[in-house]
């Protein structure tokens, strides 16, 4: 069990829930005899978003991750209710619609599945060798491209649902693949950092474009075919002449305005413009003809994982990795729309005593207090009154004394308390050592830390260290014992300890 779900379940035992909560409403209590009909009441959050995809008529922006995938209307991206889904029953790794728009291909851990997007139905679905975190349609849509990491580039027919031709290479896993607007060649990119440019007839390999010094993420062809797009780890996009298998040149961020990594890259329909993805939050929009960058887009902290233009070429849909899908107006780079209900991970749950609240922490800043009468599902907005402040970096874990007046959580080295009622700071447990278990006494007057420095002792309303007994190693875990006059702990130094008064 690991160490965060271990934590969850201490702070349930040792909160030891009233009778008098043991159900919520007219919720039916659970039981060695009806815990098989346990159900999903209720889902907070849509998930990841790792990539996004315009439906060729423009309409629909398709936002694949760890839910599914979902289908937004374009006109309504930030709608707070429940957009369509499709329950891949596994991370989405990777999709594309098919040219006509008839098909979305998407890739989980289980392989391929062809989905119906007017029916929105599983049309079909086959296994591949590995996981596939990329793939793409060939320009008429009779062949999909996957990548299958050192597996090499596998051309499919689509009509068949057969393997066609197996381009060997030790691919970059999760590096893109991408078919020649005329479909006779197929580009990818391989571990040494390498482009790679495949006949679609015979699999035969046109060019090994050489000069990135970082792995290389996406590709993407200039409409007209005579240019290939490629971004890099190395902070770079280069672009190549396809025919003649040359460096044309490296668009890169200038002294004053660095570039970090580049994870994305994709043409304007018209291919006036070239705009790229970066880590910490950056868009880059570029001139094509003269290679000069037009302007830049803060889009947030995370890292811009995929980019997708319009149909009409109008609008830039970016998938960042913290959870944000968006729309940009191309020409001003001004953000027109963003997705609601996305997360970053979600690292740690608890009820309060009384089962009327579910706190949730994750890994941007925040905690989330639910109210499970109402149950809602999807909108995740903080039912946290006013203003009150609950951001923590990294949170990792949760807690609530026994009484359900505190709320404790930590990123693993602070212990942050706040009011159960309002989720208003309280004050912090100062620690040292990276915390592993948290306990507070049945009374919810003393807070006991485990840590890889030894045992802290606190008296919760006024946070001040009561005592510390140093450990030889790392702690796993302490609880009090339920009449509160003893304190235990688990260590690393293959020992259990127990403190109380003499």
């Amino acid at each position: 069990m690991n160490r965060i779900l271990s934590f969850v379940l201490a702070i349930l035992l040792v909160g030891a829930i009233q009778p008098g909560y043991a159900q919520e409403g007219a919720r039916q209590a659970l039981t060695p005899e009806n815990a098989t009909q346990l159900v999903e009441l209720i889902r907070l959050g849509r998930g990841s978003t790792d990539h996004v995809a315009f439906s060729p008529d423009g309409q629909t922006l398709a936002v694949a991750g760890t839910v599914g995938v979902w289908l937004y209307s374009v006109a309504d991206l930030g709608t707070l209710t429940e957009p369509p889904l499709l329950d891949t029953q596994g991370i989405a790794k990777a999709m594309a619609f098919s040219p006509d728009g008839a098909l979305l291909a998407v890739t989980t851990d289980d392989g391929l599945q062809m989905w119906d997007a007017g029916a929105r139905s599983l049309s079909g679905s086959a296994p591949l060798k590995r996981t596939c975190e990329a793939l793409a349609f060939s320009p008429d849509g009779s062949t999909l491209a996957f990548n299958l990491g050192y597996d090499g580039v596998l051309l499919w027919d689509v009509a068949a649902g057969a393997e066609k031709i197996s381009l060997a290479g030790n691919m970059q896993s999760n590096g893109a693949v991408a078919f020649s607007p005329d479909g006779t060649r197929v580009a990818g990119s391989t571990t040494d950092y390498k482009v790679h440019l495949w006949s679609t007839a015979d699999g035969s390999e046109a060019a090994a474009l050489a000069g990135h010094t970082g792995y290389v993420y996406d590709l993407a062809f200039s409409p007209d075919g005579a240019t290939l797009a490629s971004a890099s780890y190395d902070k770079s996009v280069r672009l190549w002449d396809t025919a003649a298998g040359v460096e044309i040149a490296a668009l890169v961020g200038a002294e004053t305005a660095p570039l970090d990594q580049a994870y994305s890259v994709v043409y304007s329909p018209d291919g006036s413009t070239i705009a790229s993805g970066h880590a910490k939050g950056q868009v880059a929009l570029w001139d094509a003809g003269s290679r000069t960058l037009k302007t830049t887009i803060a889009a947030g902290a995370g890292d811009i994982v995929d980019l997708a233009f319009s149909p009409a070429g109008a609008q830039l849909a970016s998938a960042s990795s913290l959870h944000s899908a968006a729309l940009w107006d191309a020409a001003s780079g001004a953000q027109t729309a963003v997705t609601v209900g996305h997360t970053h991970y979600i690292s740690a749950v608890t009820f309060s005593p009384d089962s009327a609240r579910l706190a949730i922490t994750d890994w941007d800043l925040n905690i989330w207090l639910w109210d499970t009468a109402a149950g809602q599902q999807l909108n995740f907005s903080p039912t946290v009154p006013g203003a009150a402040t609950t951001g923590l970096r990294n949170g990792m874990m949760l807690g609530y004394t026994p009484d359900g007046s505190v709320l404790a959580s930590t990123n693993g080295f602070d212990v942050l308390l706040f009011e159960a009622a309002t989720g208003a700071p309280i004050g912090t447990l100062d620690c040292n050592g990276t915390l592993a278990s948290l306990a507070f006494s049945p009374d919810s007057s003393l807070a006991a830390v485990a840590t890889s420095q030894g045992l802290y002792v606190f008296a919760v309303s006024s946070q001040e260290q009561m005592a510390f007994f140093a450990s030889n190693d790392w702690l796993n875990d302490v609880a009090f014992s339920p009449d509160q006059t003893l304190i235990a702990t688990a260590g690393k130094d293959y020992t259990a300890r127990v403190y109380g008064l003499p």
